[in-house]
């Protein structure tokens, strides 16, 4: 079934109501894309295929050099291979964007020193990752982290913690996780039966949790900001000059 939102709201609320993806984006939008600056090389470290490259078309508008690297081969990917132990010369890329990878990673504090390494002096890494998500990516899906936990694996790898902000605050996790009720309803229309059963409660919980909750979701999260309970945190990291 198509979003409600995509059909109805302008593009620019129905890109802000996606809650899993639209602080992450915004994020690198706002810290990464100003770094960018022409001939760049830039790592997106666990990119994904193509599909998954949501910011990718933004990227090239810079005038970057991007690569990309994931474990799986691909439309989109230049490099296959594990992250923890890539074949990159030391101090090869000026910028890495590594966005919700580190939960699907057995070693997360490797990665990040794999990451140091091959990042060159006076360089950065954009780092995020989820707090509290749904299992997705099974079985590849090990860690979640804590702003707490997400600095004190980076700082160990040698980074300096430039900045730390959460991926929206308890109103947009209650949004989300209100939002995926209705992923939970469908699970279970697995006969006919069941569908004519399910699938009048499914299409309520999108219309109530899929577009009117979320913009009254949206709102609560602007007037009353709580990041103890977040989806997760964007960090970003800057490896010192030698």
């Amino acid at each position: 079934m198509k979003p409600l939102g995509k059909k109805f709201l302008p593009k620019n609320l129905h890109d802000r109501m996606q809650f899993d993806r639209y602080p992450v984006n915004d994020f690198i939008r706002k810290k990464g894309f100003p770094l960018m600056q022409q001939g760049k090389l830039v790592l997106d470290a666990g990119s994904g295929r193509l599909q998954e490259q949501t910011l990718r078309s933004e990227l090239l508008e810079h005038d970057i050099k991007l690569e990309t690297l994931d474990m799986l081969p691909g439309d989109g990917v230049d490099f296959t291979g594990d992250i923890t132990h890539t074949e990159f010369e030391n101090d090869r890329y000026d910028i890495i964007l590594c966005s919700q990878v580190l939960e699907h990673v057995e070693e997360p504090g490797k990665v990040c020193e794999e990451l140091f390494r091959i990042l060159k002096p006076g360089g950065y890494v954009l780092i995020t990752a989820p707090q509290s998500a749904y299992l997705h990516n099974l079985p590849y899906h090990f860690f979640h982290f804590t702003n707490i936990g997400m600095r004190k694996i980076v700082e160990e790898a040698g980074f300096e913690v430039n900045s730390m902000e959460s991926q929206g605050g308890h109103f947009i996790m209650l949004g989300l996780n209100l939002h995926y009720t209705c992923r939970v309803l469908e699970s279970f229309a697995t006969s006919p039966l069941k569908k004519v059963l399910i699938w009048p409660f499914a299409i309520l919980c999108r219309i109530l949790f899929g577009f009117i909750g979320k913009i009254l979701m949206l709102w609560l999260d602007n007037l009353l900001p709580f990041e103890g309970n977040t989806q997760g945190w964007n960090c970003l990291c800057y490896k010192p000059d030698k």
